[in-house]
Parts: C-alpha cells; sequence; structure tokens
C-alpha cells in the first residue's frame, strides 16, 4: 500500500519505518524542514533500539520519501494517511492541545481524493474529535482511529509484535482497508466505535500507572514493616490473576504518555456526576513517592555522612533519550532547592542547565550513587567497582 505518515516523533517514525519494512511505500510529512532534511539523510532525531536498523536498511529507505509540506505527495495514490502528531497537554486551559490534529486533518480534507482512509494515532478524548472535526468542517463519521501501544525503549518490538490491534470507526470500507493493513499480524484485531477505541488506549494508560504507582506505596509499606522487599513482591506478582510483569517499585513513573493520558481522562468527565476515587489519586500517589524517594536519598546521604548525591540516568527510563517528566530532572530539582550538591551521570544523554558528568571516573568519592533505572551489566559491573574503592554508596530505588 502507499501510506502518508503525517508527524515524525516515536509513533510516526517507529509505525512509518515499520509499514516499510513490511514492503509499503511510505510517506513522511512533517512541517519541521529541518526534521526532514536530517532525515533523508538518514539521520534519527531520537534513540529506540532497533529503529536505526530498519530505517537505515537500503531496501526499506528506498521505500520511504520525507517532505515539509501537503503539496508534494501523489494523493491520487495514497491508501491510508496516519496521523501521529502530538496532542500535549495546553497548561494554561489544562486540557489537550488539539492544534496539531487540527492543521493535519484541514490539509487532508481538501484532497479530491475521497477513497483515502484517514486514520487518528494520536490519542484525543473520546468525544475531543467531534469539536476539532466541527472546527475544520470535516465529518467525523469518515475518520477510522487505530490508536497505538508503543513503548518507549521496545516500540519496535512491539509494532512487530502487538498485543492487540484496535481499529475503531464507522465507516466500513475504510475500516476493512486497515483490516487488510494489518490481516499479517499475529494478533486480534478489535472493531470497535470511535469512542471505544480511545477509551481502551485512555484505560490501559490508566491501569499501567495504577499498577506501578501500587508497586511504589507497596514498596514503602515494605520499607516501613522492615520486610523484604523482593520476596514480597515475588510473593504477590507469583499470583497468576497479579502477575509480575509491570510490577517493579521505581523513584517514581513519568515519560510523555503516562502522565499527559491521565490528566486528559480526569478531565473529561464531570466530577459531579462521576466519582472515580482510585483513577483521581494516581498522580497524587506518584507524587507522593517522588517525594518519598528524595527523603531518602537525603536520610542516606546524611547516616553515612556522604559528600554529594549522584543520579544515574537522565532519561525517564532505561533505553531511551527521553527527557520528558524524567523523574530524575524532578529530584535534581528539589535537591537542587534544598541547596543538596547533586549531579546527573549519563554516558549519552546531555542535559542543559545540570550539573552534569559522562563518566565513571567523574564521581567524587565519598558520595551517594542513586541508579535511577537498571542500566547495561557491564556499565553496572564497573560502576560497583568504582564505588566499592571510592567509598560511595549504590542506592536503587527500583530494586
Amino acid at each position: 500500500m502507499n501510506i502518508v505518515i503525517v508527524g515524525t516523533g516515536y509513533v510516526g517514525l517507529v509505525t512509518g519505518v515499520g509499514f516499510s519494512e513490511q514492503g509499503h511505500k511510505i510517506s513522511f510529512i512533517d512541517l519541521d524542514s529541518k526534521k526532514i532534511e536530517k532525515l533523508a539523510n538518514k539521520e534519527l532525531p531520537f534513540f529506540e533500539p532497533g529503529l536505526d536498523e530498519y530505517f537505515s536498511n537500503e531496501e526499506n529507505f528506498n521505500r520511504m520519501s520525507f517532505h515539509d509540506n501537503y503539496a508534494g505527495l501523489d494523493w491520487d495514490e495514497t491508501d491510508i494517511v496516519f496521523i501521529c502528531v502530538q496532542t500535549p497537554n495546553n497548561l494554561e486551559t489544562n486540557s489537550v492541545d488539539t492544534k496539531f490534529l487540527e492543521s493535519a486533518i484541514t490539509e487532508i480534507s481538501k484532497l479530491e481524493n475521497q477513497d483515502i482512509t484517514i486514520t487518528v494515532k494520536s490519542t484525543i478524548p473520546p468525544y475531543e474529535i467531534e469539536n476539532v472535526c466541527n472546527n475544520v468542517g470535516y465529518d467525523r463519521n469518515l475518520l477510522t482511529f487505530n490508536p497505538e501501544f508503543l513503548r518507549e525503549g521496545s516500540a519496535v518490538h512491539d509494532f512487530f509484535n502487538p498485543d492487540r490491534v484496535v481499529i475503531g470507526g464507522l465507516n466500513q470500507e475504510k475500516i476493512k482497508k486497515l483490516e487488510q493493513l494489518y490481516s499479517s499480524y499475529d494478533a486480534e484485531i478489535i472493531i470497535t466505535d470511535p469512542i471505544s477505541s480511545q477509551l481502551i488506549k485512555y484505560l490501559a494508560n490508566t491501569y499501567l500507572p495504577m499498577r506501578l504507582s501500587f508497586a511504589n506505596e507497596a514498596t514503602r509499606l515494605v520499607e516501613y514493616s522492615n520486610a523484604n522487599l523482593q520476596d514480597v513482591l515475588k510473593g504477590v506478582g507469583l499470583d497468576t490473576r497479579i502477575g509480575s510483569h509491570y510490577f517493579r517499585p521505581s523513584p517514581s513513573w513519568g515519560g510523555s504518555c503516562f502522565p499527559k493520558d491521565l490528566v486528559e481522562v480526569n478531565n473529561f468527565y464531570n466530577k459531579n456526576e462521576l466519582n472515580l476515587p482510585l483513577i483521581s489519586n494516581i498522580i497524587e500517589s506518584n507524587d507522593e513517592h517522588l517525594k518519598w524517594t528524595v527523603n531518602q536519598l537525603i536520610s542516606l546521604k546524611q547516616s553515612n555522612n556522604l559528600e554529594k548525591i549522584y543520579l544515574v540516568g537522565a532519561a525517564f527510563k532505561e533505553d531511551t533519550d527521553d527527557l520528558r517528566n524524567s523523574p530524575t530532572l524532578d529530584i535534581y530539582k528539589i535537591l537542587s532547592k534544598m541547596e543538596i550538591e547533586v549531579i546527573i551521570l549519563d554516558q549519552k544523554i546531555q542535559v542543559p542547565e545540570h550539573s552534569h558528568v559522562s563518566s565513571i571516573n567523574d564521581i567524587a568519592p565519598n558520595s551517594l550513587v542513586s541508579i535511577m533505572y537498571p542500566q547495561k551489566d557491564e556499565f553496572s559491573s564497573k560502576l560497583s567497582d568504582f564505588c566499592s574503592k571510592n567509598d560511595c554508596v549504590i542506592y536503587y530505588p527500583w530494586s
């Protein structure tokens, strides 16, 4: 098929490169001309394990083209358009910002080819799409929805091995085209209405941080009880009704999706008509755990009479360079305001306006070294050896 991808962020690039690997012709659109120029020169804008291998493959790359406007494409031959633009929170109104989505739908709705299947991959509250379509004068019944479930750090694997494929829409011909596109996948395809398709995405991204927050609250209770954390979580997780996946403590959770989606979930229902005490307090639980982690670091530093605190790993989780809503950066800011000397250690990511080192050998003796998330075995071994020789204490807030 001939596929157009609007937006070259994590979702757009992984989706387009993945479909190219499957033999489809892919045209990327992004209004950021500098980003498009870099992509055309085989430069990826972010790190994602495995993506460069598929992106730089000559056969795959020859099936891809890159555009900074809509006019340069052969729309008559286009089968499907995936809209993968960002839908950030508007901090002023505490609501989802739809201007990028509105812009994309406006441009595509001008096309003469009415057979194109316009598919929204961007995450948007269930009822907000009606407002978007009304604003741009487009029939929302012609849209299809295909929410993404790509985890940063394993997005390429997730694209080729989805747990499920969700397709929302009301136009049967356009739904069938998407079914055809995904027909080779070894996953159940769920066909549903537009609102349900978006709620599947939102509720998945509500349950997962709730589960992570439960593990973090359990961690605090275990610490309070002087119990063994590994034994407790293993013993609970071995219950097949619960499971051990996504059941690991952390300094707190972050990233580009969970915080944003939880805010949007709590915004699109009327709190006078619907009381959701569990969902409405997940963010508060996460904030509380971040404070607890900060207190743990301070306590360890003071009780061991240590000089400095090093936070190892700048991103919000392992195997990514994404700094959005990173617990490391949040903790750094809190400690800095308390005038505690804190330094971020990351070998690959530069962190502007933060005290930063990139080598284990830059760690000062007699320091607290907090490994914010699991690191590669070789790096962890070197770090452990260095700390044991230089009177440093290692802390694992995820173990």
